[in-house]
Parts: structure tokens; C-alpha cells; sequence
């Protein structure tokens, strides 16, 4: 057996990635039109938005937290952002208020948490409907639109670029740049640890509260990044675009390989997560399924991909 192939087996994204291959030769099989351009071309721009998300997400899940308010950041910016912009501010800075909206959601998580001294998941699932509620007060509940047509932020942010649904190419360098500082960086090497093991970590000298913080906040400002993408491919903003945004991102990262206990985290593995779920309710749509069997499935997916991980955990550790 050569190296290489050792070493490709070796990947923890591999079966990850088996799974997707035949998914997408199961679909391709049963339907005729699963494997056109079109489709495929839907297929990763409806991956690429929780794609996005999940670069924060996998860090914030390695450090052993979990952040249930993401779908509602990515509503609340997007309405920030659209307001910015139907107030003639210059695209730069709405933008820029948009992504700074994020980030401050994600400071108050990580603050409330710290502070209060509260799980995360606790003060997420209630900042998740302050958040949302937010949204919908500052749009009285009613979509934002009727930009200008001339506007180089629709055109370029929601169009495509060689092809590529511009969408897609901001999903693949935010995983390539979640995947580089969480593997190579320091901060990222001390996240990891933090959520492997909190005591020695703390003990070693890594300040614990201000990386749940910054990890929050990062977390934050990426769902505001994906909020502001939407924004730009659908011309307007939809206090119902991100609700349920949470269920999709969470269960690809937990797909892809990163650890719900913490301590270790796969940003490519997440990727390939969303895209099996976005295969997955493409599929269904395609073959003629309920529009809400894929909310069902998913769950399923996360109930199995959570159990094989902890099958895998236990001979692990028998081994050990």
C-alpha cells in the first residue's frame, strides 16, 4: 500500500467525502436532471451560505461551545445592512456596519456567557429570539428592498464569477482561511485545547474567558459575512431568510467530523457537510419528497453522524 494512499485514508474528511460521492451517484442514478450544470450550480449556492457559517461555528463547537443564535445574527445584519444601504450611505460602510452588527451579537454572547457565568448554549437560545425579534421590529416584519439597479454590490456579490456563483468562491476562502488559522495558528492550536480540556488549558495559561469571547465574536461577524452574501444574491432583505439557519449549520459541522465535545474541529470536513445536507434537500425536491422531509432527514443525519462518532470514540479508547 503506498504512502499516499495511507495518508488519504488517514484523512479525517474522508468518509465525509465517501459519502457525499455516493450520495451524488444515488441521486444521479434515480433522477435525470440531479447532474446538471444548473443543479449543480443551485446545489453550492444553497451550501455556500451555512458554508459560510460553519468556518465559526467549527471553532466555536471545538472549543466546546455551541452557538444556537446564528440564523438570527444572520437576519438582524442582513436587515442592518439593507437599511444601511436604502439610507444612501456608501456600499463600503453599510457593509461595514453590517459585519460590525455581527460581531457585537457574538461579544454579547461570549460577554453573557462569561459574565453570567451560564452555558453558551443557554444564552444562545435566548439571544436567538432577542436578535430575531430585533429584525422584525426594525422592518416592522415586512422585506427591505427597491435598491438601486445600478448597484456593483448585487451585481458582483450575487452574481458569478467564472461561472461560479460568487457566493461559492467566498465560502471556499473563508474554509481556507478558518482551516489554516485553526490549524496553524496559535489561537487556533489554543481553542482546540481549550474545548479538549478546559482545566489544563487554563492551567498552561491560556486566558480562557477572552477566547470565548474572541471566538464568539468571530463567530459573529462570519454569520454576518454570510447575512450580507444573501443579501446581495436576493436583492432583498427577509426577516425569514436565516431562522432555521442554526439546524443546517450545526448539524454539517457535527457531519464533518468536528467533535460536539470539543477539542477538535474540521473546517473542510464542515464544508462537505453542508454540501451532503444541500444534496440531500435537492435530492428530495428532485424525487418528489414533502418540502419538509429535509428538515426531518437532517435531523436523522445528526442523530446518526453524532452516534457513529461516538462509536468510533469508544473503540478508540478501548484500543487506548
Amino acid at each position: 500500500m503506498s504512502k499516499a494512499f495511507q495518508r488519504l485514508r488517514g484523512l479525517r474528511e474522508i468518509g465525509v467525502l465517501v459519502a457525499l460521492l455516493v450520495l451524488m451517484t444515488a441521486l444521479s442514478l434515480t433522477t435525470t436532471s440531479f447532474l446538471t450544470p444548473l443543479n449543480l450550480l443551485q446545489v453550492a449556492r444553497q451550501a455556500s451560505y451555512y458554508g459560510i457559517m460553519e468556518v465559526g461555528m467549527v471553532w466555536v463547537i471545538s472549543m466546546g461551545d455551541i452557538d444556537l443564535s446564528v440564523g438570527s445574527i444572520l437576519t438582524l445584519t442582513n436587515v442592518v445592512a439593507a437599511m444601511a444601504l436604502r439610507g444612501n450611505l456608501p456600499v463600503p460602510l453599510a457593509l461595514a456596519i453590517g459585519l460590525f452588527t455581527g460581531a457585537l451579537c457574538g461579544f454579547l454572547n461570549g460577554v453573557l456567557a462569561v459574565w453570567l457565568r451560564i452555558p453558551m448554549i443557554i444564552v444562545t437560545l435566548g439571544t436567538l429570539s432577542v436578535y430575531r425579534g430585533i429584525a422584525l421590529m426594525l422592518c416592522s416584519a415586512a422585506p427591505i428592498s427597491q435598491f438601486s439597479k445600478n448597484n456593483l454590490f448585487f451585481t458582483v456579490g450575487g452574481g458569478e464569477i467564472l461561472t461560479v456563483p460568487a457566493s461559492v468562491w467566498v465560502m471556499l476562502f473563508a474554509g481556507i482561511a478558518g482551516w489554516w488559522t485553526l490549524t496553524r495558528s496559535i489561537a487556533g492550536r489554543s481553542t482546540e485545547a481549550i474545548g479538549g480540556n478546559p482545566v489544563a488549558s487554563y492551567l498552561a495559561g491560556i486566558p480562557l474567558d477572552r477566547y470565548r469571547i474572541g471566538v464568539m465574536t468571530l463567530n459573529g461577524a462570519i454569520a454576518a459575512l454570510a447575512g450580507i452574501i444573501a443579501l446581495a444574491f436576493l436583492q432583498s432583505a427577509d426577516p425569514s431568510t436565516g431562522p432555521g439557519f442554526e439546524l443546517w449549520v450545526i448539524a454539517s459541522v457535527i457531519i464533518g467530523g468536528t467533535a460536539l465535545s470539543g477539542g477538535q474541529g474540521s473546517v473542510p470536513g464542515a464544508i462537505l457537510g453542508a454540501l451532503i445536507i444541500a444534496v440531500i434537500r435537492n435530492g428530495l425536491v428532485l424525487l418528489g419528497a414533502s418540502t419538509y422531509a429535509g428538515t426531518a432527514v437532517t435531523g436523522g443525519v445528526i442523530i446518526l453522524a453524532v452516534a457513529i462518532d461516538s462509536l468510533v470514540k469508544r473503540r478508540a479508547s478501548r484500543r487506548k
